[in-house]
């Protein structure tokens, strides 16, 4: 791999963990309060967490959202997410595969997932420049059968790129990309963005073109502009100075999930903090939630126990929540907004 490549990866991981490059504005998850019953009507033991995801049983409705790979740390740092994924029975997305791709030293930062992981649902990744340049789909598809993947996902993230000392920003034909990739390609395709959220116009652009799954990633975690600013050299002041004004640009998580009406499966990642948000995002109709920040420091620990016991706190979370509200299974509380009070 490239140094600079390697070297823009290690600085993600670094500069991921600083707070002050997260998003100062709210997901919108605190303007949502369950409602509390009284009379569930339930007993506690018929909660069931379970649901279904590209085929394949999930204990309880979490992604493990795409961090990294290609880089010496990510083998230990994947293999711990890979190994919690296994245990509490959520699904992992691995971060973006073009290492693995183009130098062969980086692959096994990635398959040691599938190792440690032989029966959960795992996603490998690939940015929407990779998939619009003369990437090859038979390459992908075959590194992704080496994974034994159960999808792709594509991101997408235009003002990263632009605002990244050795961005991409070529998007012209992105769309149609997608299309062609959706037709030829054999794995089933998630799209999501990096943290500046899927409108609903582009999440009915990426349904007219196939993609039956996106990941809306909306604002409220890390933003990748703020991060990537850090990264510029000071001969770049103007684009540094630039960057500042998007410190808060997106669209927030909460609000995306309010406003959108589709058949699609959404996954609803961007700025999930607290495990009440997962309940909070599946009752606006996400039919998942997806976590990375939160989970990144225990990831890059030697200690997969701690990363295992945080999974399980969103798991039992989630269960409490039903009990409270008063649903034994997932699907009586996907998109039920009746157990929602919206704060003024």
């Amino acid at each position: 791999m490239t140094r600079d490549i390697e070297q823009r990866k290690r600085d993600h991981l670094i500069l991921a963990q600083n707070e002050d490059l997260n998003f100062s504005i709210s997901t919108g998850f605190d303007r949502w309060r369950l409602i509390h019953n009284a009379l569930p009507e339930i007993n506690l033991k018929e909660i069931d967490t379970r649901t279904k995801f590209l085929g394949k049983d999930l204990q309880f409705p979490l992604l493990i959202s795409s961090m990294s790979g290609g880089v010496d740390e990510s083998f230990n740092f994947n293999a711990n997410l890979a190994t919690a994924a296994e245990t509490v029975g959520c699904a992992l997305g691995l971060g973006s595969i073009r290492a693995a791709l183009e130098h062969e030293k980086a692959r096994d930062s990635f398959l040691i997932a599938r190792k440690k992981a032989p029966t959960a649902i795992i996603m490998a990744n690939l940015g929407i420049a990779q998939i619009m340049d003369s990437q090859s789909i038979d390459g992908v598809a075959a590194f992704c059968n080496d994974l034994d993947a159960n999808a792709l996902i594509i991101h997408l993230n235009p003002l990263q790129e632009a605002f990244q000392p050795e961005g991409d920003t070529e998007f012209r034909g992105a769309l149609d990309s997608i299309r062609r990739w959706v037709r030829d390609f054999p794995l089933p395709l998630i799209v999501k963005e990096v943290g500046q959220g899927l409108s609903t116009q582009v999440v009915r652009k990426l349904q007219d073109v196939g993609i039956e799954t996106v990941d809306i990633a909306g604002a409220g975690g890390s933003n990748w502009i703020s991060i990537e600013r850090e990264r510029l050299a000071e001969d770049r002041k103007v684009l540094r100075q630039a960057a500042y004004e998007f410190a808060n640009w997106g669209e927030p998580t909460a609000e995306i999930l309010e406003d959108l009406d589709t058949d699609l499966c959404v996954i609803a990642s961007g700025g999930l903090k607290r495990p009440l948000d997962l309940p909070k995002a599946l009752a606006l109709g996400a039919q998942m939630g997806g976590i990375a920040g939160v989970l990144l420091s225990q990831a890059l620990s030697s200690d997969a126990d701690k990363l295992i016991e945080q999974l399980l706190v969103w798991k039992k979370t989630l269960e409490m929540v039903m009990f409270g509200v008063g649903v034994s299974k997932i699907d009586d509380l996907i998109g039920n907004r009746s157990l929602l009070h919206k704060i003024d």
